[in-house]
């Protein structure tokens, strides 16, 4: 494994409660609530009036009590407000004009009380053990900047998948529930993307990080994750704690809007890469991750217009890739493809 991992030495309880500390008083639910929460629950919607109630009662659902939920609506106009209105005093609710999830997460941890942030989105839901089994897991170690949960697909005709299989993170528990992983930006990067939805960051953390660029509008996640790993270790959990769904609507999720537009979404990727190379700190073997996960993601860029015919942009971005990062892999598709392209037609680079 290209990353050091610490393994947890204890095996973890994941279902035990974890009980308010501090001054408590009473929501209208009777539960416990805090003065100052431990964690706060941020809830980016747009348009999504007919889901987002699910979300905020999953939220309001759980068993960990020492929370607070903010609901940041990015400008909807159908009606997300009036049915938010129902939870009036359970909730925090902001409201934007339309600037993107991003702007909409950052407005909420901008405004949360609270020493960890968890993001949900306003279209999935938390099993009600999730901030439990999280804060759980967190306590007493103070080197960790975050920690992820694994979670479930679960699509259109309710075939489930689980997120660690798919972006190959998941032979990295063996035999563990837990796991902690020190230095993990090259774990981040090579094992991107991840489900922001399922994470919870230190909120100074993110402070340190420079919270969510707002230029990005998709790769925002492992773009703040990578940049979180600079400043501590990351941990993770093994069971599926989060539902992420995959649904018909009118206000597609980012995934979707990244299927529809594989070559923007690649090419956005591309943008973000070279910005983490920026990053102060990084070691020689983190930059060489990055460079191989970059030229990776131009070599795709290459098929993905290869398949479209436009020969000429295809061949950049293979030769891109050769310059990025000259694996066997890139050096000999750029000779294959310029081989078999000579004289070809070629478009105007896109």
């Amino acid at each position: 494994m290209s990353a050091r991992v610490r393994h947890w030495p204890r095996p973890i309880n994941v279902w035990r409660y974890v009980g308010a500390t501090t001054s408590q008083a009473f929501s209208k639910r009777g539960e416990v609530r805090v003065s100052t929460p431990t964690i706060a629950v941020i809830i980016p919607t747009f348009n999504r009036g007919e889901l987002v109630t699910s979300a905020v009662e999953s939220a309001l659902n759980q068993r960990f009590s020492n929370y607070e939920i903010i609901v940041v609506d990015d400008g909807s106009t159908d009606n997300t407000r009036d049915v938010l209105s129902r939870f009036a005093g359970a909730i925090r609710y902001i409201y934007q004009q339309n600037r993107g999830v991003s702007a909409a997460r950052n407005i909420g941890i901008r405004a949360a009380n609270s020493e960890w942030v968890a993001f949900l989105d306003s279209d999935d839901e938390w099993d009600a053990n999730y901030l439990a089994t999280q804060i759980d897991a967190v306590n007493g170690d103070a080197r960790l900047s975050m920690q992820t949960t694994n979670c479930s697909f679960i699509g259109r005709e309710g075939v489930r998948d689980n997120y660690f299989a798919f972006n190959g993170s998941a032979a990295a528990f063996g035999n563990h529930a837990r796991i902690v992983i020190r230095h993990p930006f090259r774990f981040i990067v090579e094992h991107g993307p991840w489900q922001v939805g399922s994470t919870i960051i230190r909120r100074d953390a993110i402070y340190r990080a420079g919270l969510f660029d707002e230029r990005f509008r998709l790769s925002e996640d492992i773009h703040l994750m990578a940049r979180v790993a600079m400043h501590g270790d990351f941990a993770m959990l093994r069971p599926e704690l989060v539902r992420v769904f995959r649904r018909d609507e009118q206000t597609k999720s980012l995934t979707e809007q990244a299927k529809d537009d594989p070559i923007l979404a690649r090419q956005m990727n591309d943008l973000m890469y070279h910005d983490l190379e920026k990053l102060k700190g990084l070691r020689k073997r983190d930059r060489q991750s990055l460079r191989r996960v970059m030229s990776a993601n131009q070599r795709a860029i290459g098929n993905l217009l290869d398949a479209k015919g436009n020969v000429r942009s295809a061949r950049e971005y293979y030769r891109r890739a050769c310059f990025t990062w000259p694996s066997a892999a890139s050096i000999g598709r750029y000779a294959l493809f310029t081989m078999s392209t000579a004289g070809k037609n070629e478009p105007r680079l896109v």
